[in-house]
C-alpha cells in the first residue's frame, strides 16, 4: 500500500514524521451517505449522529457536519469539542453514564440537547444537580443480551455495566413523570461491530417490545428512539462488508410495524454511529525501528500500545499492508516499543519482508485508535493529518515536551 486519497505514504511519513494518523475525508462522507442514504430510502424521519467518542478530532467532526450529520457526546468534554465543531442544541445527543453532581450540573446547563440517562441513579443525581429539569430526557435500556466482535466492547446483557435492565425501565420512567418530565425518548445499544443486517432488526424489535410495555402503562408516547450504533466494519480480508441498504430496510419495516400497532405515531429514529463512519476512513502510517530473530521474529515498529491500544486492550485485529509489498512474504510478530510484553499489534501474520526503515500502513484505524492513545513511556501522541480532493493538511500537531512541561506548576 503506498497511497491514501491519492497521496503517496511516503510523502506524508516524510513531511509528518511517522507514527502518524491519516484521515481521508471524501471516505467517511460518502460512508455518511450511504447509510444516510439507505435510511431515508425507507424511513424518512431519521437521524445519524456521529458518536465523538470514537474520533474527537474537530476538523473530523467538522467534516461530518458538512455532510449532514449530527453528533453525539458521551461527557462534558464531548460536549464541549462537538460545540467547538459548530454543533449546538438539538443536533447533540448526550449518553453518557455513572455522571458526577459536578457533570450533571454542566450537562443540565445545555437543556436543549437530547439527554439520555444509564439509570435510576442517573436521574437522581440529575434532579441533585439542577433545580429545573429538562423538558426531555430518555434512558438507555438493557435488554439482558448482548453481541460485539469482541467480549470487550459488548455493550448489553447481564455482565454489562451499561443501561437499565429492562425489568426496571417502567419504574424508571414513572419516577421522572412524576418529578415533571413532560417528554420522553428512549435507548438500546445492544452491541459493537456487528455485520449481520438481521441482528439489528431484532435489538429494534426488542426495544420497541420494551417501550410499549413502559409508555403504554404510563400513558406517554416516545419523542425518539434511539437504536444506538454496533455497525460494524470488516477487520478481516476473508469478512463481508455490513448490507446497509438490507440492514436499512429491515430496521425500518420493523420499526414502522411496531409503532403502527402501539399507536405512537412517527417518532424519530435516530442512530449513533461511531465505526462504521470513520474506522475505515482512517489510517496509522509507522516506520520499522528494529528487526529481531528470536524465539519469534519481531517487527518492531514506532507505533504500539500508546499510539493503537485496541490490540493489546482486548485483543483486536487491524490489517497492517508494507509499503513495498515485492519482498517475498514471512511469518512475523508486529511489536511496538513499549515496555510491556502485551505491546503486541499482530501475531503470525505474513508480510513481506522487511528492513529497519521500512513503511508500513495499518489498516481501519479511524475509530477507537487515537482517542485511546497514552503517552505512557513519555512517548508522544502522534500527529493527524487530513487528505482530501488530492491535498492534505495537519489537524492536529504531535504531542512535544513542552506540552508535558506545561502541565506542570513550578
Amino acid at each position: 500500500m503506498n497511497t491514501i486519497g491519492e497521496i503517496g505514504i511516503k510523502e506524508l511519513a516524510s513531511e509528518y514524521g511517522t507514527p502518524l494518523y491519516v484521515y481521508d475525508e471524501q471516505k467517511l462522507t460518502a460512508n455518511y451517505h450511504r447509510l444516510k442514504s439507505a435510511l431515508d430510502k425507507y424511513y424518512t424521519r431519521n437521524s445519524i449522529h456521529f458518536a465523538t467518542k470514537s474520533n474527537n478530532n474537530i476538523e473530523v467532526l467538522k467534516s461530518f457536519k458538512k455532510a449532514g450529520s449530527r453528533v453525539e457526546a458521551s461527557s462534558p468534554m464531548e460536549i464541549l469539542i462537538a460545540e467547538a465543531a459548530g454543533f449546538s442544541g438539538d443536533d447533540i445527543f448526550y449518553n453518557g453514564n455513572y455522571e458526577s453532581v459536578e457533570d450533571f450540573e454542566f450537562i443540565s446547563s445545555r437543556s436543549s440537547m437530547k439527554i439520555n440517562l444509564d439509570d435510576i441513579s442517573s436521574f437522581d443525581r440529575l434532579f441533585k444537580a439542577t433545580k429545573e429539569l429538562p423538558e426531555r430526557i430518555s434512558f438507555r435500556i438493557n435488554p439482558g443480551v448482548g453481541r460485539g466482535g469482541f467480549e470487550g466492547i459488548t455493550t448489553a446483557g447481564s455482565d454489562a455495566k451499561f443501561g437499565i435492565p429492562y425489568e426496571m425501565a417502567k419504574h424508571a420512567y414513572r419516577k421522572a413523570k412524576e418529578a415533571g418530565v413532560k417528554r420522553f425518548g428512549i435507548h438500546m445499544m445492544t452491541g459493537s461491530n456487528n455485520l449481520e443486517p438481521y441482528y439489528f432488526a431484532e435489538a429494534v424489535d426488542k426495544l420497541m417490545m420494551i417501550a410499549h410495555d413502559v409508555f403504554s402503562e404510563l400513558d406517554i408516547a416516545p419523542e425518539f428512539v434511539n437504536i444506538g450504533g454496533g455497525f460494524g466494519v470488516p477487520y478481516y480480508d476473508e469478512e463481508s462488508e455490513l448490507d446497509v441498504d438490507l440492514m436499512a430496510r429491515l430496521i425500518s419495516e420493523t420499526f414502522i410495524e411496531r409503532c403502527q400497532k402501539y399507536g405512537f405515531g412517527s417518532p424519530e429514529l435516530i442512530l449513533e454511529p461511531g465505526r462504521y463512519l470513520i474506522a475505515n476512513a482512517g489510517y496509522l502510517i509507522s516506520q520499522v525501528t528494529g528487526v529481531k530473530d528470536s524465539y519469534r521474529k519481531f517487527i518492531g515498529l514506532d507505533a504500539g500500545m500508546g499510539t493503537i491500544a485496541r490490540p493489546s486492550l482486548y485483543g483486536a485485529f487491524h490489517r497492517i499492508k508494507a509499503y513495498d509489498n515485492s519482498n517475498p512474504e514471512e511469518r512475523v510478530n508486529i511489536c511496538g516499543q513499549y515496555c510491556e510484553n502485551s505491546d503486541i499489534l499482530a501475531k503470525g501474520i505474513s508480510l513481506p519482508k522487511l528492513a529497519e526503515g521500512d513503511l508500513v500502513t495499518i489498516l481501519d484505524a479511524g475509530a477507537y485508535c487515537y482517542v485511546m492513545a497514552s503517552s505512557y513511556n513519555s512517548r508522544p501522541i502522534p500527529a493527524e493529518v487530513m487528505v482530501s480532493s488530492g491535498k492534505h493538511k495537519l489537524i492536529r500537531r504531535r504531542e512535544t515536551f513542552d506540552d508535558f512541561m506545561n502541565l506542570y506548576n513550578f
